[in-house]
């Protein structure tokens, strides 16, 4: 056997910083991607966990003709528990109907999000929208402006 015609096996160091360059740079792509992909999520939670409330709000604005809670709505936001937000962590305006979930945790920490009814003239809720957050892009799709 001939010594010159032993095959190289393995990658070069060039090869590597290369793939290890790609992945960094893959990964500086993702991060933000993911972590506002984390945040709408959470948000989404507090949206979805006060859907019992605005039906209540919807009968209680029905029944005062203008945007009202009553005090039973009043108590049952404040026994809302959520894995992002704590007990007593969502108040209910009973002038304006408007919900505020203020986040305990996660990647809204400290954050309120405010769920604002539209009230048409007959007394009847036509749409939800959300506000308050610091990142527009955090607002669930369900209810932004």
């Amino acid at each position: 056997m001939n010594a010159y015609k032993s095959m190289q096996k393995g990658f070069t160091l060039i090869e590597l910083m290369i793939v290890v360059a790609i992945i960094g740079i893959l990964a500086a792509i993702a991060m933000p991607l993911y972590q506002d992909y984390v945040a709408r999520a959470q948000a989404t939670e507090g949206l979805k966990a006060t859907s019992g409330l605005q039906a209540d709000i919807a009968v209680d604005t029905a029944s005062a003709g203008h945007a009202a809670a009553t005090d039973t709505t009043l108590a049952n936001a404040k026994a809302l528990v959520g894995k992002y937000f704590a007990a007593e962590g969502v108040s209910v305006d009973a002038e304006s109907g408007e919900i505020s979930v203020k986040f305990s945790s996660g990647a809204l920490n400290g954050q309120t999000l405010k769920i604002n009814p539209t009230v048409e003239t007959t007394g009847q809720i036509s749409k939800w929208t959300c506000s308050g957050l610091t990142n527009a892009a955090h607002i669930p799709s369900g209810c932004r402006e």
